[in-house]
């Protein structure tokens, strides 16, 4: 299975971990690292919606 984004191949593809579904008729396959990289992407922002010391010291801002 190839990832949706990056095009790179997934390993050990299972769709409960790779499988987003946007909804009844889009999914996608995303593999672990572009999920990880959504993440940190996601903590970023609630970083600067919610400012606190641990959220400052984790992304050294």
């Amino acid at each position: 299975m190839e990832c949706t984004l990056c095009k790179e191949q997934i390993k050990d593809y299972t769709p409960e971990f790779n499988q987003l579904e946007i909804n009844e008729s889009i999914s996608v396959h995303i593999c672990q690292s572009c999920v990880n990289k959504f993440v940190k992407w996601q903590q970023r922002k609630y970083a600067k919606l919610f400012p606190t010391k641990h959220t400052k010291k984790l992304f050294k801002e």
